[in-house]
């Protein structure tokens, strides 16, 4: 597709594909999580949102996210590993810095961005971006000054080249006229009332440099260059998120899209049973018209009373298939089981028995999660590197133009809850073996030093655990004081022991 030379030009041009990829994102929506794509025209005033007979849809898309959450970013150590090159650490030598030390000190710049990242409250839209994958397969996300900003699939079109690079972007925003900057409003007062609905557009091009420039329009009115921008490639705050991009594809599908059918035949399976519990539960009584029974005394007749009639007469009959219900229920069973495996719910991947050892859950779960792992590298390219690099930005420790590299700490290793323990056991296990060194040489280690490598190796941070060199210092001043008020007390014990001149021993 040529360059268009409008942002509403291109919005139309690329809506087409987009609307229908919208459509089939709705139903994926209204199975699981409905907020996540909204059907066209809803009004959150008077318009209730769409709910299914099933919610193991809803269920397992919030599991596999809170996941996602938990080994993509990690409240209690970093996600981010910073590596040090040659130039950097030549000029460390040269300022008196160890590697120990430099190592410390871009360890301590990893958690201060993970901090960071807390104190900007961010990690809710971390998780709308990778529910949005999930049910999605496709999101925006925008990487502001102080802020991220997360927009749905309705809100932007995007063009890419057979690779995979992003061509061009166009997002869209439908708000009054009063809601758009005080400047914008200023040179365009003459064309709109405050009230007017208008079309806002960034629109987003690549350059053949491999940078991006962005224009800005209103409806066909481009806004003057003041408002434009321009960025690399690596410094580009708008990030178009897949999660699995097939080859010359514009957008993504996600998690849901490969389990549609089995998420359709439990919604079906789900409202059977209910329809087929509810039948079950009617029961009419039939009265012989040409009988001696009366209806009318029938209907009207309390528990014990005693009629005229005959047994012959009356016959009950019970609505629905008790049995269908039991089939119906039996085969969703099946359905929610394969749906809970593929979302890694813990409920499917355990076997249903008295014993089951730690063992087997333990490799089970890893059989499951290993078929996500390219999923993890995917989002530690798109995703973790460019907030890290925010991130870093933010605490006032730019990396470019320097030779450190970002390193995105994922994997089945991250996955674990347990893994900081894990790290934690490993390093003093790892220093528990210096104890077993001779005397002699353990003098000549230095142990601050050691214990600080071994947590980096580990992924631990030690400085938590080791007493600093006043606390040392001063503990040492304490046992010799110690000691040297233990050796007077004996001293004197010993002289007071002694017999005095001119006095027998006793």
């Amino acid at each position: 597709m040529a360059q268009s030379k409008t942002a509403a030009e291109f919005w139309t041009r690329a809506n087409t594909i987009a609307e229908n990829i919208i459509l089939r994102v709705e139903r994926y929506a209204a199975l699981t999580i409905p907020k996540v794509c909204l059907p066209k025209g809803f009004d959150e005033s008077n318009t209730d949102q769409s709910h299914d007979y099933q919610s193991i849809g809803a269920q397992a898309v919030n599991h596999v996210v809170n996941k996602l959450m938990l080994a993509l970013f990690a409240p209690s150590r970093p996600f981010i590993k910073l590596m040090a090159g040659k130039v950097t650490k030549a000029q460390a030598t040269k300022g008196g810095l160890t590697d120990i030390q430099l190592n410390e000190v871009l360890a301590q710049g990893e958690r201060d961005a993970v901090k960071e990242l807390d104190a900007r409250a961010q990690r809710p839209k971390l998780y709308q971006i990778l529910r949005h994958l999930v049910v999605a397969g496709n999101v925006l996300l925008y990487l502001g000054k102080d802020s991220m900003r997360v927009m749905g699939l309705k809100y932007y079109r995007v063009k890419r080249d057979a690779e995979g690079n992003v061509i061009a972007i166009c997002i869209r925003e439908d708000i009054a006229f009063d809601e758009l900057d005080e400047k914008v409003q200023a040179i365009l007062a003459k064309r709109y009332v405050d009230e007017a609905v208008v079309a806002h557009y960034r629109y987003i091009v690549r350059e053949p440099s491999g940078g991006y420039t962005m224009t800005q329009w209103v409806n066909s009115d481009q806004l003057p260059t003041e408002f434009n921008g321009k960025w690399t490639a690596e410094k580009m705050p708008y990030r178009v998120l897949t999660w699995d991009l097939a080859d010359e594809a514009d957008y993504g599908t996600g998690l849901v899209e490969e389990y549609i059918g089995d998420l359709e035949a439990v919604s079906v399976l789900s409202e059977a049973v209910v329809d087929g519990a509810v039948l079950a539960c009617e029961a009419r009584t039939l009265v012989n018209p040409t009988g001696i029974t009366s209806v009318e005394d029938m209907k009207n007749s309390e528990n014990g009373d005693v009629l005229a009639g005959t047994k012959a007469d009356i016959d009950s009959v019970q609505m629905g298939d008790a049995d269908g219900v039991q089939v119906a229920q039996a085969v969703g069973s099946d359905y929610e089981k394969r749906i809970a495996r593929g979302f890694l719910m813990g409920s499917a991947v355990i076997r249903d028995a008295e014993r089951v050892t730690q063992e087997e859950v333990r490799l089970t779960a890893n059989e499951l999660e290993t078929a996500y792992g390219g999923v993890y590298s995917t989002l530690a390219a798109s995703l973790q590197l460019p907030v890290a690099g925010w991130l870093f930005a933010a605490i006032g420790m730019p990396l470019a133009g320097t030779d450190i590299k970002i390193t995105i700490v994922t994997g089945l290793d991250a996955l674990s809850r347990n893994g900081d323990l894990e790290n934690f056991r490993l390093a003093m296990a790892d220093l528990a073996t210096i104890s077993t060194l001779p005397p002699d040489l353990q003098m000549r280690l230095k142990m601050g030093d050691i214990a600080t490598f071994i947590g980096q190796g580990r992924g631990v941070d030690m400085s938590k655990f080791l007493k600093s060199e006043a606390e040392v210092q001063q503990m040492l001043e304490q046992q010799a004081q110690q000691r040297a008020a233990e050796a007077a007390a004996t001293q004197a014990g010993v002289t007071a022991a002694k017999p005095q001149e001119g006095q027998p021993a006793q």
